[in-house]
């Protein structure tokens, strides 16, 4: 049988390097690929849509996820209802600027304090405890140091702008294909607000929640793709494939 073809967005580094295990966890039911973002670009949400659409397969069904920051993007391309789009996985993402879990403050402000930030010193340990929580190890740290060390910190800031502005809410309910939304449980970046606007929006949505980090396609990968595999066969089994 040939394997289904997915196309992963990848979250604010935009490398997707860090998605390899998700990749393999995938295998053999689809075969899955990361579309890369430049890096040294400050490209806006407006840009990468633009750049991304032309990547996307046009003759055979594939499945689109948006992982974080590439949330809004995927919902975009979604929403202009590609003929190929078989269905759409938001992971831990938002359509709407996220709000971390217990912060007073709305995303466009913590986008402002983050962009003050020395991105270029930051340590890694922090980053990781940021992304990974408890699931951080010296083997992540160790991946995680480079891929930090690589990215352009203006580029970044202008990531973290986009993000904390975004609402692609009114897109959602442009989307005909299925929708899943994976949450990490122990997010600490995207609450569940964010999931319950995108649920408002799109009541037919499912929500599969996993005991997982910010960085759920990293720290799970297995599960993760397993999630992906059992929502794709529902809904292919009832004739939405």
């Amino acid at each position: 049988m040939t394997p289904m073809r997915c196309i992963v967005l990848p979250g604010m580094d935009g490398t997707g390097e860090l998605l390899s295990d998700f990749v393999a966890a995938m295998a053999p039911e689809f075969a899955t690929e990361v579309i890369a973002y430049p890096r040294d670009r400050p490209l806006g949400y407006d840009e990468l849509v633009a750049r991304v659409r032309p990547q996307l397969p046009t003759d055979e069904p594939y499945l689109l996820i948006g992982e974080s920051f590439s949330g809004p993007i995927a919902i975009r391309l979604a929403a202009s209802k590609p003929p190929s789009l078989a269905g759409l996985v938001l992971c831990a993402s938002f359509a709407r600027a996220p709000r971390p879990p217990g912060s007073p403050l709305n995303a466009a402000t913590l986008a402002r304090l983050a962009g003050l930030l020395p991105l270029a010193r930051m340590p890694t340990r922090w980053v990781a405890t940021a992304m990974l929580g408890r699931w951080s190890s010296p083997q992540w740290r160790a991946r995680l140091g480079p891929l930090l060390a690589s990215l352009d910190p203006a580029v970044m800031r202008h990531r973290l702008r986009e993000g904390g502005a975004v609402d692609v809410t009114a897109a959602l309910a442009e989307i005909a294909c299925p929708l899943l939304y994976l949450r990490a449980r122990r997010d600490r970046l995207v609450s569940a607000d964010s999931w319950r606007s995108i649920g408002e929006a799109r009541p037919d949505a499912r929500c599969i929640e996993i005991d997982a980090p910010h960085f759920l396609l990293q720290a799970h990968a297995p599960a993760a793709a397993a999630a992906v595999r059992a929502w794709h066969d529902e809904f292919a089994n009832a004739g939405g494939d």
